[in-house]
């Protein structure tokens, strides 16, 4: 997606409140609770991602 390149480059990314760059991975130990990630996109918009196997 885009926008979602576009964010990654402008640095208006964060998980769990940390900032990430256009490489970045989620892993295991980002899972808040073992199955919950919060992405941020900028200051507005915020993401609870629940994580399923």
């Amino acid at each position: 997606n885009g926008e979602a390149r576009r964010a990654l480059k402008e640095n208006s990314v964060s998980v769990n409140k940390e900032k990430v760059k256009e490489d970045y991975k989620i892993c295991t130990s980002d899972l808040i609770n073992n199955k919950y990630v919060v992405l941020n996109k900028g200051k507005r918009n915020t993401y609870i991602i629940k994580v399923v196997n």
